[in-house]
């Protein structure tokens, strides 16, 4: 098997061609809260080295950074965005599986206001003010603005095969550039799982195809830029310590105990004069 793009990238760092200093566009512009742990500048020096430097760059990169959860792929994402802008780009479409993403990082993104807001109060950029705005469609945006137009996959498809007045269509993918950043990435792999449920087997023309069906069936060989694993994170001191129990039981046996277990904790907590609110998660193996 050819090598991984993370693989050919590992190479460049034994070579050390991969130490880029991080631009004053993306660290003066960043929230005066937000520092830069290692981890997220290693994956910003490959994304620079990547645009600027890699020899089999195509003209319109597929990139994915696979980072574990909790380890601010969101402030990775804010980062690219203020370089891409310094590099010319000015609309960007920014699509997740779930409204409720949607409307969080609509916050995080727009509302100075907000406990997690990921850009200075005042951003600027070759010493030019910049506005960060959420769009509807890329007809008529401020083209010294960066424009951000928010949606889900499965809105994004429908808009793409019923097209209506003041929404992004097919015409604004032919007539500006734009850049497409998905978050919770791993949703758009619905029409490639190995098996299909009967929903997803009958509708052929799904979501995945509109994002970007030929690249998702060659899935992640050539496009994984970074890889940042939950056991990586963890080792380096920044998740949470995870214990994994299990039990040999039937799944009603099983799911008792986890109630009775996290019971007997929250008391134990309680004892100690810590108030916590449980929270179990039951999984389905196909839901």
């Amino acid at each position: 098997m050819t090598q991984t793009l993370n693989d050919k990238l590992n190479g460049a760092v034994e070579l050390g061609l991969l130490k880029k200093d991080i631009p004053d566009h993306i660290t003066e512009n960043l929230a005066s809260t937000i520092a830069l742990r290692p981890y997220q500048i290693t994956a910003l020096e490959r994304f620079l080295y990547f645009v600027e430097d890699f020899p089999q760059k195509p003209s319109s990169p597929h990139l994915l950074f696979h980072m574990a959860t909790g380890s601010g792929k969101t402030v990775l994402m804010a980062a690219l965005i203020l370089d891409l802008y310094r590099r010319g780009y000015r609309n960007f479409l920014f699509f997740v599986n779930s409204s409720q993403i949607i409307e969080k990082t609509k916050e995080n993104f727009l509302n100075p206001a907000s406990a997690k807001h990921l850009f200075r109060s005042q951003v600027r950029i070759d010493e030019k003010p910049v506005e960060i705005r959420a769009v509807d469609t890329f007809d008529a945006t401020n083209t010294e603005a960066i424009n951000i137009h928010f949606t889900t996959i499965q809105g994004l498809h429908m808009r793409m095969l019923a097209p209506k007045e003041n929404a992004v269509t097919i015409e604004d993918f032919r007539d500006y550039k734009v850049v497409m950043i998905s978050d919770e990435a791993h949703h758009l792999n619905a029409e490639t799982k190995k098996t299909l449920s009967k929903g997803e087997a009958e509708d052929k023309a799904s979501w995945e195809g509109t994002v970007s069906h030929p690249a998702i069936r060659a899935k992640y060989h050539d496009k994984i830029l970074y890889d940042y694993s939950l056991k990586q994170f963890r080792e380096d001191g920044y998740s949470k310590d995870i214990e994994l129990r299990q039990a040999d039981l039937p799944p009603t046996e099983r799911m008792m105990q986890a109630m009775v277990l996290s019971q007997y904790r929250r008391k134990v907590a309680e004892a100690h004069g810590l108030h916590c609110k449980p929270v179990i998660l039951m999984k389905s193996k196909t839901i």
